[in-house]
């Protein structure tokens, strides 16, 4: 057992009475799943959004609150990968993409306002808003040719073929 198996396990409490019986801790885990996506979207966006009126000194508290909310966030991902669950989106559908680009805009939107508060005549931030254009065009796309690569694999795969 991992470190991070550890973490979870002690965590959600299986052979607790934390959470109570087997449906109370369903909703447990449900609630806490909604509450985490609500803070994933809301902390993100109020850094995004607070790092311009107060400016420089706000640089570095809330870098560090992002990186203490985006580690958590990795380390979920990487623990659902090794149970097998597939991350990768089956399909971007109006839902998938609004809650991607309101999850990854804020990051976007702070990092320029911390460049900016940081040095305002400074051309950085006006590159990095050129760079992160161009970056997320680039993830559309690859994000693009995968899924499309992936059904192809998934079709073939249905119609006996090989998947190579």
């Amino acid at each position: 057992m991992t470190l991070l198996d550890r973490v979870v396990r002690w965590g959600l409490d299986p052979d607790g009475d934390f959470y109570g019986d087997e449906r109370e801790r369903l909703r447990w885990y449900e609630g806490i799943a909604t509450a985490a996506s609500l803070q994933w979207l809301a902390i993100p966006w109020a850094a995004a959004v607070l790092v311009w009126p107060l400016g420089r000194s706000s640089v570095l508290p809330l870098t560090v609150v992002l990186i203490l909310l985006i580690v958590p966030m990795a380390m979920c991902t990487v623990y659902v990968r090794r149970r097998r669950v597939d991350t990768e989106a089956q399909a971007w559908t109006g839902k998938r993409i609004v809650w991607g680009v309101l999850g990854s805009l804020p990051y976007v939107v702070f990092t320029i306002g911390a460049l900016y508060v940081r040095e305002p005549e400074s051309s950085t931030w006006l590159g990095a808003i050129v760079g992160a254009t161009f970056g997320g065009g680039a993830a559309i796309i690859v994000t693009a040719a995968g899924i499309r690569r992936r059904r192809r694999q998934e079709a073939l795969a249905a119609a006996g073929g090989d998947e190579d």
